[in-house]
């Protein structure tokens, strides 16, 4: 998983998408705190959120 600020996100959509668009999952952050996740989808357009690295991501170990 990468990780980016949101002022990076809005200015490098494109990029990001890309990555996504290759199986990246990526984690944006905003003042140091995680708020927003890109997923790819798999083909049925659900994402696969896998619980523990969420919670891990969110609210440490």
């Amino acid at each position: 998983m990468q990780t980016f600020t949101t002022d990076y996100a809005v200015q490098h959509f494109d990029e990001l998408l890309a990555l996504v668009e290759n199986g990246e999952t990526i984690l944006l952050f905003t003042a140091g705190r995680p708020v927003a996740r890109l997923l790819p989808t798999r083909a049925d357009g659900d994402a696969d959120v896998p619980s523990a690295e969420v919670e891990e991501a969110f609210y440490g170990d």
